[in-house]
């Protein structure tokens, strides 16, 4: 969220840059660019999480 507010660069700069000159694209674009990395992060977490758990039994 702080990126949001007060950053000078980043997705989230470039989502809140788009927001506020209208450009729908770079909004779109910042946004897909999230829900992938978020998708990724989950599914290495996950990964991870099934080889530790495999190694505990």
């Amino acid at each position: 969220m702080g990126e949001f507010l007060v950053s000078k660069e980043g997705i989230g700069y470039l989502i809140m840059y788009g927001s506020q000159v209208f450009n729908l694209d770079l909004v779109i674009t910042g946004i897909i660019i999230l829900c992938v990395v978020a998708v990724l992060m989950y599914y290495i977490i996950l990964y991870i999480e099934k080889k530790l758990v495999k190694s505990n039994n």
